[in-house]
């Protein structure tokens, strides 16, 4: 159980970052210093703290999704609804029958390849609103190495908490 004090890890993009609190205005960010790579946050209480890297995260995941959608819808040719970023428990992305594709805050937590792997399992349900054959056809195709990507992701997951 997480309790966002200083020095407590936190993955960013597969990579520990260690975080580095002090009191003030609830902001996070990730920045690279001569002895590693740390979470700042400025927030005064543990629950602040949570709040604000959790928007760190929710952030990050937004920007990886505007770069990394279009590349992917284009090369499937498939074409989503809309698109959205939003906390989950316990599912990476999501995707409805009216094309809906939905992502958790969370994401950016997963290194960038497993990251980009859920995007095309998501866009591939626009194809097939299922996990059958056909549907890992379509995965394989986009990804020939995606099921080293899902095992990574099974690993990756329980450090993100998922």
């Amino acid at each position: 159980m997480r309790t966002y004090l200083d020095g407590e890890s936190f993955p960013y993009r597969g990579a520990p970052l260690r975080l580095k609190a002090s009191p003030g205005g609830g902001r996070a960010a990730a920045e690279v210093s001569g002895d590693g790579l740390f979470l700042l946050v400025s927030a005064s209480s543990a629950e602040e703290r949570k709040k604000s890297i959790l928007f760190f995260y929710t952030a990050r995941t937004e920007e990886f999704i505007r770069s990394t959608l279009p590349i992917w819808t284009k090369k499937l040719g498939v074409r989503p609804v809309c698109a959205g970023v939003k906390y989950a428990k316990t599912r990476w992305g999501s995707c409805s029958s009216a094309g809906k594709l939905f992502f958790n805050s969370r994401m950016s937590m997963l290194s960038g390849d497993v990251a980009e792997y859920i995007v095309v399992h998501e866009l591939c349900h626009l194809k097939q609103m299922n996990h059958s054959n056909a549907f890992w056809d379509n995965v394989r195709a986009a990804l020939p190495g995606c099921m080293a990507l899902r095992r990574r992701l099974r690993a990756e997951e329980k450090e993100a908490g998922l």
